[in-house]
């Protein structure tokens, strides 16, 4: 942790030098907007675009930047005099709960948690802040904090409940919020003095961005069904004690929908695909609000190197080359060559890596990329890419465009946006629900239009809507992953031309129905011990017998791309403790069990990729070595394979002249010894170096 932690500070201190020493540049957006707020006076919108706070004219045009340095600003609120703004401020250690002065520019730090701050709003005498913190996906509570500083009081609290938005009636004495566990939320009349909570609707659809008018006489809200958001008003009394005849005045497609009313209650601004609009909610008729938002940024430093003396592994099929000069020119790898002689009268900075081995940057195939401050972390191991299997539409998209762009450090992203799930599914604060098969061509093709570079799909969704996807997405020239084994088996997922698989839940196409784990945190042998269901399950399964050969040359005639993350299946100290001998044991064996079935699928033509589920790729790389996996082939697993999968393998992957000059330079060598790529000494990105000891 130590080790992390100085190579995060120095990746930092790195970037905060080389961006100091540079002329700035200007980028202008159109888009990357989150957490819509309207001014009490009508005339201005508080937005959150790519981690900054901004406030626009309500009518659009130019943008004015109101927060700035290494921070990501989100959830802008107005008091109720219009004279300020809160807002959450997140930082690697938590975030605060900022108060700004809009006429002064002074700010104050209300709060700080080691968790996440989401929605705010104030209390209608502006002597108190009403927000949301988030603990984990599955704890997300109402919270209160008086301006004064005192300390904060948690409102609302149920173990493995979330609230996702909540909006507070016009004297602050009642608010709705939208609760929920697994699946869809629903609408909650909560009174808050003394408090006192009831369920006002129950469906399995996801309802969100709740919005009270100013005269407590409307809620508007966005239901989230089968693929498709919708705009609902519905009419309440003053209390919040009941909701009737609520309409649809709007729908589309999804693309992560957020809703801001006007102080009239009868126009609100809209979000959607991270763009804005202005919506009537009379008649539905929806327009546009266009906007320029520039940021003023560093300019970046040449992408220009010269590697000498380097041992190369490639990635490629070929031998290594020893004493390899690599030249890097404007990002790209320009030039490889077998010995040490510069280029004539060459101005470009060299490194010399005597000793060392020079190999593509690492990808990781499956890191949940939640937290923008992830970036430098993963960017000092040696990551330089990542595929994103499942995360928030608009954040993940946000993230992206930020490392880009420059204004964050970060590994380049390749994101699938949301999971896309059955109802009743795990992650509801990542995913999108669908039952229906004929709603997935839709869905598909707005996720195709927000620009993600692939799908996946998850464990609930039922086998022919899975079909209905797929068809779609490769229709769409979309690949598609899948975290599934529970409705639809891997060969059920093959016959409907899926592309990939996340994980080792095999379990419907070796066991019984009487045998498969049934039920949240459920073991095949839940009765004698408590062995962790995927453990459970594959006691039971032969890695090397007939039946996982056959799934596996089903795997290699459907060219599908297995991203096992093994490496958490191993039971660590924890177990160890909490596990009987015969228990730890059998858990041991079945890990073992594991590693051999993807070590056979490997030597059979299955296409690895190395992924971890946010754990460690030096560690998931250890455990394919373990299994008998050859070293060449483990490289390309972290590398190479991620990018072929994404059919991108003409861009990045390997060290070849025209692929983009994202290289890793070690003490060691990692054909000799997997462990070698722990021993960091350069990260290059598009041709610059982003860390070094």
């Amino acid at each position: 942790m130590r080790q992390f932690a100085k190579s995060f500070l120095l990746l930092l201190i790195f970037t905060s030098f080389i961006h100091a020493q540079q002329r700035s540049r200007v980028v202008t957006l159109d888009h990357g907007v989150k957490d819509p707020a309207v001014s009490p006076d009508g005339n201005r919108i508080a937005v959150s675009i790519l981690g900054k706070i901004w406030v626009l004219p309500r009518s659009g045009g130019e943008a004015r930047q109101f927060s700035e340095g290494f921070s990501w600003d989100t959830n802008p609120a107005w008091s109720p005099d219009g004279q300020f703004l809160a807002f959450a401020h997140d930082l690697p250690n938590g975030s605060d709960l900022v108060l700004l002065n809009l006429k002064t520019g002074h700010n104050q730090v209300l709060y700080h948690t080691d968790n996440l701050i989401q929605q705010i709003a104030f209390s209608p005498n502006r002597d108190a802040i009403f927000f949301l913190m988030r603990r984990s996906q599955y704890d997300c509570h109402l919270w209160h904090i008086a301006i004064d500083g005192s300390q904060p009081k948690q409102l609302t609290e149920a173990q493995n409940w979330h609230e996702t938005s909540f909006t507070l009636s016009p004297d602050a004495k009642h608010a709705f919020v939208d609760s929920g566990r697994y699946g869809g939320t629903n609408i909650y009349s909560v009174d808050l003095d003394p408090f006192k909570s009831h369920r006002l609707t129950n469906t399995p659809d996801d309802q969100t961005s709740l919005q009270w008018s100013r005269d407590g006489k409307k809620l508007a809200y966005i239901e989230n069904m089968d693929g498709r958001e919708s705009v609902m008003v519905a009419e309440v009394n003053a209390a919040g004690e009941n909701i009737s005849s609520p309409q649809r005045v709007f729908f589309s497609s999804y693309d992560d929908k957020e809703l801001a009313l006007d102080p009239n209650g009868r126009t609100a601004v809209l979000v959607a695909g991270r763009k804005l609009y202005s919506l009537d909610l009379t008649s539905g008729k929806i327009d546009p609000i266009a906007f320029t938002a520039r940021f003023n940024l560093p300019e970046q430093a040449p992408a220009d190197l010269l590697i000498t003396h380097a041992r190369l592994i490639s990635a490629t099929n070929a031998a290594p080359i020893e004493n390899a000069t690599i030249e890097i020119r404007g990002g790209k790898i320009a030039a490889v060559r077998a010995g040490a002689e510069l280029p004539a009268a060459s101005p470009l900075p060299v490194i010399d890596a005597a000793g060392k081995t020079v190999m593509p940057g690492l990808m990781d195939n499956h890191y949940h990329f939640w937290d923008i401050f992830d970036g430098p972390r993963l960017l000092s191991r040696g990551i330089t890419v990542i595929r994103d299997p499942g995360s928030d539409l608009a954040d993940s998209l946000n993230y992206r465009e930020a490392i880009a762009l420059g204004l964050t450090a970060g590994p380049h992203i390749y994101t699938t946006g949301p999971l896309i799930d059955g109802h009743g599914g795990y992650h509801p604060m990542v995913d999108v629900e669908i039952d229906n098969p004929r709603a997935a061509a839709d869905l598909v093709r707005s996720l195709k239009a927000q620009g993600l570079d692939a799908l996946k799909v998850y464990f609930l969704l039922k086998p022919e809507v899975l079909r209905e996807v797929v068809k779609e997405a490769h229709a769409q020239g979309l690949r598609v992953t899948g975290h599934i084994g529970v409705r639809t088996s891997w060969s059920q997922a093959m016959d409907a031309g899926i592309d990939g698989f996340n994980h080792i839940r095999v379990w419907p196409d070796f066991l019984s129905p009487a045998e498969q784990p049934q039920g949240e945190n459920e073991t095949l042998d839940a009765e004698k011990n408590p062995i962790p269901r995927m453990q459970s399950d594959w006691s039971k399964i032969d890695p090397n017998g007939e039946r996982a050969g056959a799934l596996i040359q089903k795997m290699v005639d459907h060219h599908i791309g297995f991203d096992s993350t093994l490496s958490i299946q191993h039971l660590g100290d924890f177990w160890r403790r909490s596990l009987g001998l015969e228990q730890y044991q059998i858990a041991s064996d079945t890990y073992a069990r594991m590693g051999q079935f993807v070590a056979r699928a490997q030597k059979m033509g299955v296409m690895l990729l190395a992924g971890t589920d946010d754990g460690s790729l030096f560690e998931e790389m250890e455990s394919y070595a373990n299994a008998g996996v050859p070293t060449l082939e483990i490289v390309k697993a972290a590398t190479v394979n991620g990018a072929r999968w994404l059919g991108k393998d003409a861009e990045f992957g390997t060290i070849e002249p025209g692929k983009r000059a994202d290289v890793l330079i070690v003490d060691g060598d990692p054909l000799k010894d997997i462990k070698s790529t722990r021993k960091i000494t350069t990260v290059i990105q598009d041709g610059r170096v982003v860390f070094s000891k």
